[in-house]
């Protein structure tokens, strides 16, 4: 039977490169995506990542179909502080022309976030209740290693709104989200809501999986709301857990 736990995982600094970014600077994603998470899952488990062009990460062949929800931790209204690190990159494949290539990099400052993994895998979950991993997990690259505490185990069921609901995790936006809030007046006041930390709405492109021929991400766009929404808005694989949060898992 499939179990539905969750870990938080936090780090002083992420790096999770934009791929369509490219000189000056390098951007990141703000919110953790899903092969990102799947490749810390694959850490956990010691299954091997990327090593030859134009094939896809033996984690990501094992893990793809693993359902996955993440809600962001200690953020203001779902971003998280970001800074510039330019460092130079020395080495010979860097720069051909024997000098140093200057690399300027968008961060992410103490990211955190709730992991939500949907699974059967029994391996996966004794080591993720026991702090156990083959590799060292990271946050987009080895320089910002990542730990995880705060491990909880949940009842859960499918859930059906009958009435207006909150979901408390980053969602998969199908159609406006404008339309589904209880109150629509509400949106006038959005602005003025947000900035007294009462109700907000983030939106962020983020990448679900890889494209199995192009090898390049394929993308969702993505809500986290502190708005109530009705009803008849849909959103697809809702889960209520223990009774209370509802969260969607990918």
């Amino acid at each position: 039977m499939k179990q539905m736990i969750s870990f938080d995982i936090q780090a002083d600094f992420g790096f999770l490169k934009k791929p369509d970014t490219n000189e000056p600077m390098y951007l990141t994603f703000n919110m953790i995506h899903k092969p990102c998470v799947l490749g810390l899952l694959g850490a956990i488990l010691g299954e091997r990542g990327f090593e030859k062009n134009e094939e896809l990460p033996a984690y990501y062949v094992k893990l793809q179909n693993t359902l996955i929800g993440i809600k962001p931790l200690n953020a203001e209204e779902g971003n998280f502080a970001k800074t510039v690190i330019q460092y130079n990159n020395g080495v010979g494949y860097a720069n051909k022309d024997g000098g140093n290539l200057i690399v300027v990099e968008q961060t992410l400052v103490k990211p955190a976030y709730r992991i939500y993994v949907l699974t059967d895998h029994e391996e996966l979950l004794y080591r993720i209740q026991h702090h156990e991993a083959e590799f060292l997990p990271y946050l987009g690259k080895n320089d910002f290693s990542l730990w995880w505490d705060n491990v909880q185990l949940y009842e859960y069921e499918p859930f059906i709104p009958r009435d207006s609901y909150q979901v408390s995790s980053i969602f998969i936006k199908k159609s406006v989200v404008k339309e589904g809030i209880v109150d629509t007046s509400d949106m006038f006041f959005l602005d003025i809501l947000a900035s007294e930390g009462e109700s907000f709405m983030y939106f962020e492109r983020l990448p679900t999986g890889y494209d199995e021929v192009l090898y390049q991400y394929t993308y969702e766009p993505f809500v986290l709301t502190t708005f109530k929404l009705r009803k008849t808005y849909k959103i697809d694989n809702l889960y209520q857990l223990n009774g209370d949060e509802i969260i969607q898992v990918f």
